[in-house]
């Protein structure tokens, strides 16, 4: 991949909301996201289609700008970062045109949906972990919270679906997100009803 090609594959491929949530910016309703650049208190930083504006301090650029900026590289060492991270192939056969729905689904590395998955997983073993421990009977013959039933009932196993993500190979992880696709969007919706209970807010 050249780096012409480089820069303009991840400008035209990449949406700059997707990538912003995916290195960890909490987007909001108005596509404003708190500047990682400077302190504030109120986000101040704005994504447009193809470009960001803080107006806080006036940082501003495109996808590939906003990359190098999170993670200290230089531009052509942030588009190489973002073709790593979200797969994005050359494709000689799709130059001069725009690439068709299933080309551009080509583009997105399998590493995307890894990191959903893992991410989804490590946040339901940290939430059973903390039911373990907040609702663990004080005495022997306390009634045993169904939280805490069902942190010592889930947590072995989900750790060990969590390890797949940090130990297993990539056709391991590959085939469990096939097969538990279900239950992975199962578990994001229940930590994010949990999300919304202030007694039980995850970190």
């Amino acid at each position: 991949m050249s780096t012409s090609s480089i820069f303009s594959d991840v400008k035209e491929r990449l949406n700059l909301r997707e990538v912003a949530e995916y290195y960890g910016l909490e987007v909001n309703r108005g596509g404003f996201v708190s500047c990682p650049f400077h302190d504030e208190r109120t986000p101040s930083m704005k994504l447009y289609d193809d470009h960001f504006y803080c107006y806080g301090c006036g940082c501003h650029g495109d996808v590939t700008d906003l990359t190098a900026k999170i993670f200290n590289l230089s531009p052509i060492d942030a588009a190489r970062k973002l073709a790593s991270d979200f797969g994005i192939i050359s494709d000689e056969r799709t130059s001069g045109r725009k690439p068709t729905i299933k080309e551009k689904m080509m583009y997105y590395s399998f590493a995307a949906r890894e990191e959903h998955a893992y991410k989804i997983l490590r946040d339901y073993c940290d939430f059973l972990d903390e039911c373990r421990k907040e609702y663990a009977p004080a005495r022997i013959d306390d009634e045993l919270h169904p939280l805490f039933v069902k942190a010592i009932t889930e947590l072995p196993k989900f750790e060990y679906y969590r390890d797949v993500f940090i130990f297993g190979t990539k056709d391991e992880r590959k085939e469990f997100i096939a097969e538990f696709a279900g239950v992975l969007g199962g578990i994001e919706r229940e930590l994010n009803g949990m999300k919304a209970r202030p007694e039980m807010e995850l970190v």
